[in-house]
């Protein structure tokens, strides 16, 4: 017997096994072979594996040199390993565990009198993570280990090292703590860039630095709207997602709350993906995610350890979902999304049929089997894209608004979106209304509804240009509402009114070909209120030049479309009414919103140093137009002190 001190680090975090002279050591599978434990079949090899083996993923969390991996011969091969007869004389047996999730097939078992009595599995993961059994109530009685592979195909192997009986159980250090820590460090020296460059936008919901994608789980807690969204805190380009955390009391002035959820390395995650926030039956708040790792995607659970929602945990039942659930393939399955139906809980997923072969594009959806919403059925397709060139849906959201049902899908850009009915009892949803969320750079919308009753949604708007220390935004939130014509509308929330500065310009009247310029709209940070009503004009030009040798803004307006920067929109304006535009200039992006009828976001470039609007010029094409109200007005930042988002 040698004294046993197990440290396994990964990433800023460490494992350990808090060990006594008196640890009795079962196997620790340093030998050229198994000695006097008993091999069956052709999965475990001649004798212990020297770490990873052929075609396998790495293998790491394993002690000294050698390992059972029954990976040999790959995922198909089977067998089982068993030791000699032993005494169990102490509380605890530690062991360090990794591979495939499949109980009865994949596992490590305690057998007392010819009895599993404890079993465990891995993660899907390779890395080995540090387990323990309680055996007190097996204390004097004559036990075997029992290692088994009766698994063929993904992930049907298992990992195992280190088998130790103890008094003392296991001590593993919290990585939550110390990988959060190294996140939002990373984060912090990154900021002083970011911040420097005056391109960056001051109202719109972005990290302090580095990457930003998808919004995630919005909701509503506490007197506090929450957002959450895809970020790297390492670079500001794409990988090692995690979900930051922002929250605001009225929708238009933010505070930065630290980083909520982390891949847990201990369990062999890389990424923490998209996806939604829920309330259990029993009143419990969660969050689905898609968990991403060296593995098929699951979907995982997390749930706050305080009222503030500033400290998380990962769902002690997690996978929550898994792929075992469906009767096919279900491929790129992920970014769950909640949403009730009475007192019934589902879930929607995206994916595809045929490896993104084209045409069947799907959403998927299943229903809580549980109050605590850890068990699911699946139910089948809700939606399957009726455009064969569709190769892959993400990131669905799925809710009702008015009398209608509304289903929103990534599935390229523009992010489009149906409305229609649902059949309560086949749980398919079949689309009356087909239209577009947003012309520009834009994608992966999400949403809730707040307690108002208000459907309040946000986007994520790319495009923006690498190299700047920071990387893209959120949209405005917009609230939703559907037009009579069965048309989904979107509005800039009423709070960002909150925002503005005194009107730095404000007229009303005909401006004919000649057109008009107004040099009093000036600023980096603005809002402009246009409505119009054509009195013979085919169209109008608006610009709006930048100092600093940035590109003009430029915006034109036809019977049939509208283009912001050379993005188009297909929209037909109204002939019977005027036409309101409200533009939003954030330093270097613009969102457009047409009668609440259509959307452009764009990324502008702009140097480093800034650009401001330095006026604006309107000119009509082939006839005079009524201006009824041109408004400005400056924005200020909406951040709850200038020190927010270097914090």
């Amino acid at each position: 017997m040698r004294l046993r001190s197990l440290v396994a680090v990964c990433l800023c975090f460490s494992i350990r096994i808090c060990s006594a002279a008196d640890d009795l050591l079962i196997a620790d599978f340093e030998g050229d072979d198994y000695g006097h434990w008993k091999v069956s079949g052709d999965a475990l090899g001649q004798g212990p594996a020297r770490g990873t083996l052929p075609n396998q993923m790495p293998v790491s969390g394993f002690e000294g040199r050698g390992l059972v991996n029954s990976f040999a011969g790959g995922d198909n091969s089977q067998g089982t390993l068993t030791s000699p007869e032993m005494k169990l004389e102490r509380r605890y047996i530690n062991f360090l565990i990794g591979g495939g999730r499949h109980p009865n097939e994949a596992c490590i078992n305690l057998l007392v009198d010819g009895k599993t009595v404890r079993s465990a599995t891995g993660s899907n993961s390779e890395h080995l993570r540090l387990r323990s059994w309680d055996v007190g109530d097996f204390n004097g009685k004559t036990a075997r280990i029992e290692i088994v592979d009766r698994r063929a195909g993904n992930w049907g192997h298992i990992n195992v090292d280190q088998i130790v009986q103890s008094d003392q159980q296991p001590i593993v250090a919290d990585e939550r703590t110390e990988l959060l820590a190294a996140a939002e460090a990373s984060v912090r020296t990154a900021s002083e860039r970011a911040s420097s460059d005056k391109s960056r936008p001051t109202y719109h919901v972005l990290p302090p630095a580095n990457w930003l994608n998808d919004p995630n789980g919005p909701l509503y807690h506490n007197g506090y709207y929450h957002l959450f969204f895809q970020h790297n805190p390492y670079g500001d380009e794409w990988g090692n997602m995690h979900w930051a955390h922002v929250r605001s009391r009225d929708l238009a002035v933010w505070e930065r709350m630290p980083i909520a959820l982390w891949p847990s390395r201990n369990d062999g995650e890389e990424h923490v993906f998209s996806g939604s926030a829920a309330v259990d039956g029993n009143g419990q708040l969660m969050l689905f995610y898609t968990s991403i790792g060296g593995r098929l995607p699951e979907q995982w659970a997390a749930i706050p350890e305080d009222d503030d929602l500033v400290r998380w945990k990962k769902h002690p039942e997690n996978p929550i979902l898994t792929e075992a659930l469906h009767d096919k393939k279900i491929h790129e399955w992920r970014d769950p999304y909640h949403f009730k139906v009475g007192e019934e809980h589902y879930l929607v997923l995206g994916g595809n049929l045929n490896n993104s072969a084209g045409g069947q594009a799907v959403v998927t959806v299943y229903r809580a089997e549980n109050k605590e919403l850890t068990k699911w059925r699946y139910l089948g397709i809700l939606f399957d894209h009726p455009d064969a060139k569709i190769k892959n849906i993400e990131c669905p959201l799925f809710f009702p608004l008015g009398n209608r049902w509304v289903l929103i899908i990534s599935q390229g850009q523009p992010v489009q979106y149906f409305v229609g009915d649902l059949d309560r009892q086949t749980m398919k949803f079949t689309p009356t209304t087909r239209g577009v969320m947003d012309w520009g750079n834009y994608y992966a919308p999400n949403c809730f509804t707040d307690p108002k009753d208000k459907t309040i949604l946000w986007g994520w708007m790319n495009g923006t240009a690498p190299g700047r220390g920071w990387r893209h935004c959120m949209t405005l939130p917009r609230e939703l509402s559907l037009g009579d014509d069965g048309t989904l509308r979107q509005r800039p929330a009423e709070s960002l009114a909150k925002l503005r500065g005194e009107p730095l310009f404000q007229i009303g009247g005909e401006i004919d070909t000649a057109g008009r310029s107004h040099n009093a709209i000036r600023g980096d940070a603005l809002e402009l209120l246009l409505v119009i009503e054509p009195q013979g004009a085919k169209g109008i030009s608006i610009t709006l030049p930048r100092t600093g040798g940035a590109p003009a803004i430029n915006l034109s307006l036809k019977d049939k479309y509208l283009e912001l920067q050379g993005t188009r929109a297909d929209v037909e304006l109204a002939k019977d009414r005027p036409t309101e535009l409200r533009m939003f200039v954030d330093h270097s992006v613009v969102e457009l919103y047409v009668d609440d009828r259509a959307c452009i976001t764009r990324y502008v470039d702009a140097p480093r140093e800034g650009a401001a609007v330095e006026s604006l010029h309107i000119r009509p094409e082939g006839g005079s137009v009524t201006v009824k109200n041109l408004t400005a007005w400056p924005i200020r930042s909406g951040w709850t002190d200038a020190a927010a988002q270097t914090k």
